[in-house]
C-alpha cells in the first residue's frame, strides 16, 4: 500500500491537499434551482435590504435529492452563506433563521458532520471555481463561487486563503511519512522528512503574505469579515428545527486541518487557555476525513519523542521544522494586526471571527510552538575543552 493510497482514505489529494482537486458542480439538480438562482444576486439583495424577504420566500426543499458528494458540498456552501447573510445582512442582526433555510441546512449539516454556519470548509476549501477550465487550479486561475458583498477584496481574501492550503499540500505526505519514520525508529528518514518540511514552509509563508496583493485591510474588516462572524448570544434559532438557540463559531483559519496536522505531528502542545481548547473544539468544523487524519496522526506520532532522544542532526532538523511554524505564526500575528486590530481602531480589544481574543490567542499559539523546540540534554552538550 502506497502513502497516497493511505491518504486517499482521508480525501487528501496528491496535488491540492485538503482542497478538493475538482471544482463543485456549477448547478444543483433542477429541484434546487431556487437556491442556485440566488447566488448571482446575493450581494445586490444584501445591499438593497431585500435578502431576508428573498430567503423567507424560498420553498422548503428536502435534501434527499442531493445524492452526490459534489451536490451536497455545493448545497452546504450555498445554505451556510445564506444563513450568515440572513443573520448579518441587515441594519440589525436577525437571530431567527426561517425554516426555508434552517430545515434543509440543519439536515444537511448533520448528515455531513459539520455545523450549520459558514465555516472554513465552505468559505475557503470548497468556495472556488476555475477561471479557465482548461488550466490547473491555482490562485491565479480561481474565483469564489459565492460572495457576500462582493468585489475583488472579498474574492481574493478567500482565494488567497485557499492558496495557503495549496502551498502546504506537498508537505502533508512529508509529515505523514515523518510519523511513520518515527514509529519505525528510522531516524535518518525522519531527519530527511523534517528537513524537507522546514525547506517547504517558505512557500506557505509567501502564500499567506500574498493576501495583501488584492485585499485591502479596511475593506476586508468592514465588508467581508462581519459576514463570517459566529452567532452572538444567545444564539440563532433555526425555525422548524428547534426553538432552543444554537451558538456556533465563525469561520476561521483555526478550522484549517493543515496547521493542526503540522502541530500534532510535531507534538506542539497548546495550553487549554486560550488556544488549546479552541483548537480542539474547531475540529468539529473540519470535513470528517480531514479531522480523522489529524486525530490519527496525533495518536500515532512519536516525532517529538524521537527528536528528544535522538542525535544532534535529528534534533536540529526537528527544531528547524518547529522554528518555521513559529515564524509563520509570528507573520500571521502581523497580518492579523494589519487586517483586524488596526482597522478596528485604537484601544479596542479585537475579537477573532472564531470568538477568541485575537491577540492573546495568536500569541499563545506562537509561544506554544516556540516552546516545543527540543533542547539539547546536559549529557549531550559539547565538551568545553
Amino acid at each position: 500500500m502506497t502513502l497516497w493510497t493511505t491518504l486517499d482514505r482521508y480525501q487528501v489529494d496528491p496535488v491540492t491537499g485538503f482542497v478538493p482537486p475538482v471544482p463543485l458542480p456549477r448547478r444543483l439538480p433542477a429541484t434546487y434551482a431556487a437556491w442556485d438562482a440566488l447566488v448571482p444576486d446575493l450581494s445586490a439583495l444584501i445591499r438593497s435590504r431585500r435578502l431576508r424577504d428573498a430567503l423567507r420566500d424560498l420553498p422548503e426543499l428536502d435534501i434527499q435529492g442531493l445524492v452526490s458528494d459534489g451536490d451536497r458540498e455545493r448545497a452546504l456552501l450555498l445554505l451556510t452563506h445564506f444563513a450568515n447573510a440572513w443573520v448579518w445582512g441587515g441594519d440589525q442582526a436577525d437571530l431567527r433563521l426561517p425554516r426555508s433555510i434552517a430545515v434543509p441546512l440543519c439536515a444537511l449539516a448533520a448528515k455531513m458532520g459539520r455545523p450549520p454556519i459558514a465555516h472554513y470548509a465552505t468559505t475557503t476549501l470548497h468556495n472556488w471555481q476555475l477561471v479557465d477550465p482548461s488550466q490547473p487550479l491555482s490562485v491565479d486561475n480561481a474565483r469564489t463561487v459565492i460572495q457576500f458583498l462582493g468585489g475583488v477584496d472579498e474574492d481574493w481574501f478567500f482565494i488567497a486563503s485557499m492558496g495557503v492550503e495549496l502551498s502546504g499540500a506537498p508537505l502533508i505526505p512529508v509529515m505523514v511519512d515523518a510519523v511513520q519514520a518515527s514509529r519505525d525508529g528510522d531516524d535518518e528518514r525522519l531527519t530527511q522528512r523534517l528537513t524537507t518540511f522546514r525547506d517547504g514552509m517558505g512557500d506557505v509563508h509567501r502564500a499567506m503574505e500574498h493576501v495583501r496583493t488584492w485585499c485591502h485591510p479596511a475593506t476586508y474588516y468592514l465588508r467581508a469579515r462581519p459576514f463570517v462572524a459566529g452567532w452572538p448570544k444567545p444564539g440563532v434559532i433555526y425555525e422548524g428545527v428547534s426553538e432552543e438557540p444554537q451558538r456556533h463559531i465563525g469561520g476561521s483559519a483555526g478550522q484549517s486541518s493543515l496547521f493542526q496536522l503540522f502541530d500534532v505531528v510535531l507534538g506542539v502542545q497548546h495550553a487549554d487557555h486560550p488556544a488549546g481548547a479552541y483548537l480542539r473544539a474547531v475540529r468539529e468544523y473540519m470535513p470528517r476525513p480531514h479531522r480523522a487524519l489529524v486525530e490519527d496522526m496525533e495518536r500515532e506520532t512519536q516525532v517529538r519523542a524521537r527528536a528528544l532522544d535522538g542525535s544532534g542532526p535529528l534534533r536540529d532538523a526537528y527544531n528547524g521544522a518547529v522554528a518555521e511554524i513559529a515564524a509563520f505564526r509570528e507573520a500571521h500575528m502581523k497580518l492579523a494586526h494589519d487586517y483586524v486590530v488596526m482597522p478596528s481602531g485604537a484601544g479596542r480589544d479585537a475579537v477573532g471571527t472564531g470568538g477568541t481574543s485575537l491577540d492573546s490567542f495568536l500569541r499563545a499559539a506562537h509561544r506554544a510552538t516556540s516552546d516545543a523546540q527540543a533542547m539539547a540534554t546536559p549529557e549531550r552538550l559539547p565538551d568545553a575543552s
